[in-house]
C-alpha cells in the first residue's frame, strides 16, 4: 500500500511520459467493410449511366398509371393528407416521361392524396428511363 495506481496499472493509455511523447497503448486499425448495395431512396438516386433526374411541377392530369402499380396496396391515405396539408410534400412523385404525359414510377399514394385534396400540380423526379428500369425501382422502393 501507498505506492500508487503504478504499481497495478504500470503502463497507462494517454500518461505522459519524458519528453512529451504520448503512449496511447495499442490502438487497433480499423477494419472497413465491403460496399453495401444502395436501399430505399439511396437506390431510386444512386447515379445511373441510364438515368437522370430532373425536378419539376407536374399537372396531375399528365400522369398515368403503369400496370405493374400494386393498387392493392392503396389504403385510406388521411394521414398522408393531413401531413401533406401541414407541411407539403417530403418526398416527390417519380415520372418516366412517355410522350406529351407522365407514367408514375413510385409515389402511388401520395398522387392520390393530392388528387384528393385537390391540387393540381404535383413536384416530381422526372426521368425518360425505359419501363424495365421504371418496373425495377417501382420494386425496390416498394420493398423497404
Amino acid at each position: 500500500m501507498g505506492q500508487g495506481l503504478k504499481t497495478l496499472f504500470p503502463k497507462i493509455p494517454g500518461e505522459v511520459r519524458e519528453k512529451g511523447t504520448v503512449n496511447l497503448g495499442k490502438v487497433p486499425k480499423r477494419r472497413t467493410s465491403a460496399p453495401q448495395a444502395a436501399r430505399g431512396v439511396d437506390a431510386i438516386f444512386a447515379p445511373s449511366p441510364s438515368a437522370s433526374w430532373k425536378s419539376a411541377q407536374v399537372s396531375v392530369e399528365k400522369i398515368e398509371i403503369p400496370d405493374f402499380v400494386d393498387l392493392s396496396r392503396a389504403e385510406d391515405g388521411e394521414g398522408l393528407k393531413r401531413s401533406i396539408s401541414r407541411v407539403g410534400l417530403l418526398f416527390p412523385v417519380l415520372l418516366r416521361k412517355k410522350g406529351e404525359k407522365f407514367e408514375l414510377v413510385a409515389g402511388y399514394r401520395r398522387l392520390q392524396a393530392f388528387k384528393q385534396l385537390g391540387k393540381k400540380r404535383i413536384p416530381a423526379r422526372v426521368s425518360s428511363i425505359d419501363l424495365r428500369e421504371a418496373a425495377r425501382i417501382y420494386r425496390e422502393s416498394n420493398s423497404v
